[in-house]
């Protein structure tokens, strides 16, 4: 019995099959086949996280191969060996075969072999997402079978379930990588699970990223905290419906502290994929608190990762505006006046006064692909609404989409002076 992930490899050449094997067989289970119509037979009795094959071969091309492949299974990334006189022939097999790479003879052993671990590692995280959509399900079963008044609610997530696989797929047909296909996927999970539409994860991780670099953290570090964004609440399938949706002071400590526990559930999820492992560790962090007070293990100051405090500060800005902590929204000013009054105790003071600064600048405003939460006297002519605008009574004044005029300006003015009602915009 072997852990090891397979990988099929053909070629007609034996010497070439020897020496392939040779490279791959401390990382991998390896299958070789000198015939491509046994390869083609195999495909179906056996998963592989690789197959790789040669381009000319007797019988059946490795274009015909692959496309055969991706038939039978294809989640399973596939390589091409070939020639440089097999340019023609390659950019054919790219069309009619679907392969995700190729590699030119004679090759690089270092540089074949960071190709076909990095799709390894791209064909796990796809069965990993797979395995969590069917931990939901099971969920949604089991949820069914304990209340048959929730039935409704089941066939809600299913439709979901439905809604975020066309996502995907439609994202495959525009040729978005597979790895930002997943993080589509599972942002939209994380929605469905806290029935937040207003957003929230985007707009963390985009205003996360924009204060690392504001900040002058590093290239990698920008994007380990953009990602940790797009992750901090992964961790809530883990959750109840009814927790995961909770304001969070109408929660007593303990169930507060349960609810907290999805960031070292969301960072067990991530840390399973290597790569991932660092961003795990930021989403693990992120109820840490200045002071130590915080969760999981009570760090202090700079021993918190910058990540995590970074993810920190924004997050929790964004859930006061939102109304997620209490259910009466904070003004963007009331938000940021909590910030610099929690400061040293729970959040690190220089990312604070970072944040802030970053907030009054015209940084934000100008990257149209993010949401910014202004006030009614801070809007300007010819910003957009990125969600529906609400009133005291909880309807729709403006939708989604509805470009600010001055009319519209000074209308909202008096409905806060006469409801004395503050606006929470949300523009880009």
């Amino acid at each position: 019995m072997t852990d090891k992930l397979k990988l099929m490899i053909v070629d007609d050449e034996m010497e070439v099959l020897n020496a392939l094997k040779r490279l791959f067989r401390k990382d991998f289970e390896v299958e070789s086949f000198s015939d491509p119509e046994a390869a083609a037979q195999q495909l179906s009795e056996s998963t592989y996280s690789v197959i790789i094959s040669d381009m000319k071969m007797p019988k059946m091309s490795g274009a015909e191969l692959l496309s055969k492949a991706f038939d039978v299974c294809p989640d399973t990334p596939r390589i091409l060996l070939t020639g440089y006189s097999d340019i023609d022939s390659t950019a054919m097999a790219i069309n009619q075969g679907k392969i995700n790479n190729y590699v030119s003879k004679p090759w690089s052993n270092d540089e074949l072999k960071n190709v076909v671990l990095q799709a390894s590692e791209q064909f796990q995280l796809k069965q990993s997402v797979m395995r969590l959509e069917n931990e939901l399900q099971l969920k949604n079963e089991l949820l069914r079978k304990q209340n048959q008044d929730l039935e409704s609610k089941v066939q809600a997530r299913t439709q979901s379930l439905s809604k975020l696989n066309d996502k995907l797929k439609s994202a495959n047909n525009r040729q978005r990588s597979l790895f930002y296909d997943v993080i589509e996927m599972i942002n939209l999970i994380i929605e469905d699970t806290t029935g937040g539409g207003e957003g929230h994860v985007k707009r963390v991780a985009s205003h996360c990223r924009t204060l690392a670099a504001a900040m002058g953290l590093e290239k990698n570090q920008v994007t380990q905290v953009y990602l940790a964004g797009l992750m901090h609440e992964i961790g809530k399938v883990s959750l109840s419906d009814t927790l995961a949706k909770s304001i969070e002071n109408e929660l007593s400590r303990a169930e507060l502290v349960e609810k907290q526990t999805h960031a070292v559930k969301g960072a067990e999820i991530l840390q399973t994929v290597p790569h991932l492992k660092a961003i795990g560790t930021a989403v693990k962090h992120q109820y840490e608190r200045f002071d130590g007070s915080g969760v999981p293990d009570h760090l202090i100051g700079t021993n918190i990762p910058i990540a995590s405090r970074i993810l920190t500060i924004v997050n929790e800005f964004d859930k006061l505006v939102l109304g997620r902590i209490s259910e009466q929204k904070l003004s963007q000013q009331q938000a940021i006046d909590y910030l610099k009054q929690e400061s040293k105790t729970y959040f690190d003071p220089e990312i604070v006064n970072a944040y802030i600064k970053l907030l009054s600048s015209d940084t934000l405003l100008e990257q149209h692909n993010i949401d910014l939460c202004l006030g009614v006297n801070m809007l300007e002519p010819g910003m957009h609404l990125s969600q529906d605008l609400l009133n005291k009574q909880g309807a729709v004044v403006l939708t989604q989409g509805t470009e600010i005029t001055p009319t519209l300006i000074e209308k909202l003015k008096s409905y806060e002076k006469e409801w004395r009602y503050i606006f929470n915009v949300f523009v880009h």
